[in-house]
């Protein structure tokens, strides 16, 4: 299932936007127990096995791991995330799909201290500690190796202006391999288990630049998008970017979406919608359009743009990430979730049990 990360990064009270910029390094120390009665009131289930996704959602004050059950359209919090004294509340926590199958969740830190990182460990139903060395990272899974995104300029192009860092590291025992540089901010980023490369957007000039980096020989190649595009989502399907953006002229009764497929990106115009996430996955893309109170799924083919399903969700006016399953799509808001059918157009909306912080 494809790793994606469609929103842009950004210093701000945890949300549903999740603007997480965090780290990750492997070196597992003791594990961290659950309990069903949970620390600080906060009830834990115990569908484990039945869990095919996590999350990360703010619970009376406490961070959770949630798992989700798209067959029996369920979420529950299984795990409280470790509360200390330095976290930083000024920028959410994330979670994150390695190829391998392992979820490691990633807590910022105050006073430029290293992220703490916690492995979700199914068969103990624990969180085991992990140690770390890096800040404000995000972890962007590739097949073999990990990116991890720095979203707040850390270093200089040569002409002296703003860059970000990427750290490649082996997520076997998480050894940094490399370190690339991208010019800018690196507001978006999106990946996919099949590939090495990875996609990544940055702002620049006030503009975002598509690029995707690498990950095996460290070359970062930049891609060219229309003038004038502005980019509001990003996915990649095996190192191929596929950027969405609104178009404000669109004034039809329903959203519609436009394909130009090309050799180093494929571009979605989506006109009567605005766009909140954008997915590519086998050979389809699927995108989340609000319009108005209710959201549109889309899904077109990837090559010629022709609409294959559409599904509309009533009463959603944004959501934050979309997410395929065995049983439909999972269209993420601020304290809900949709699962959705595209072949059929039914929806089933059930709970989170608290604030959505990342998926």
């Amino acid at each position: 299932m494809p790793h994606a990360t469609t929103r842009k990064h950004d210093r701000r009270p945890a949300g549903p936007a999740r603007a997480a910029l965090l780290l990750a390094a492997l070196g597992a120390t003791a594990a961290l127990t659950t309990a069903c009665g949970g620390p600080g009131g906060v009830e834990l289930g115990d569908d484990w096995e039945g869990s095919k996704t996590f999350a990360l959602a703010k619970v009376d004050g406490l961070v959770t791991v949630v798992g989700i059950n798209p067959d029996k359209a369920h979420a529950e919090s299984l795990a409280a995330v470790p509360q200390h004294s330095d976290d930083d509340d000024a920028v959410s926590p994330h979670i994150a799909r390695l190829a391998d199958g392992r979820w490691v969740v990633t807590v910022p830190r105050k006073d430029e201290r290293p992220d703490r990182r916690y492995l979700v460990n199914r068969k103990d139903r624990t969180l085991d500690g992990m140690t770390g060395d890096e800040r404000l990272r995000r972890i962007i899974p590739g097949k073999t190796l990990v990116g991890e995104v720095a979203g707040l300029p850390d270093a200089r192009t040569a002409n002296g202006g703003p860059a970000s860092t990427v750290l490649v590291r082996d997520p076997a025992g998480w050894q940094t391999k490399r370190e690339l540089k991208v010019a800018g901010t690196i507001g978006f980023a999106a990946s996919d288990p099949s590939s090495d490369t990875i996609c990544l957007g940055s702002d620049e000039d006030s503009h975002t630049k598509i690029s995707v980096a690498n990950l095996t020989d460290g070359k970062v190649t930049p891609v060219a998008v229309p003038d004038g595009m502005d980019v509001k989502a990003l996915a990649c399907k095996a190192g191929h970017p596929v950027v969405a953006g609104s178009d404000p002229a669109g004034k039809s009764g329903r959203a519609k979406v436009s394909v130009n497929s090309g050799a180093d990106v494929t571009t979605l115009s989506v006109s009567g919608g605005r766009v909140d996430a954008v997915q590519a996955t086998g050979s389809s893309i699927v995108v989340a359009a609000a319009r108005g109170k209710d959201t549109e799924l889309v899904e077109v083919d990837a090559t010629s743009g022709k609409e294959l399903h559409r599904a509309v969700v009533k009463d959603l006016a944004a959501s934050s990430d979309i997410t395929p399953t065995s049983a439909g799509w999972l269209v993420y808001a601020e304290d809900t979730v949709t699962r959705v059918n595209l072949a059929t157009g039914e929806t089933k909306r059930f709970d989170l049990p608290g604030t959505l912080q990342d998926s």
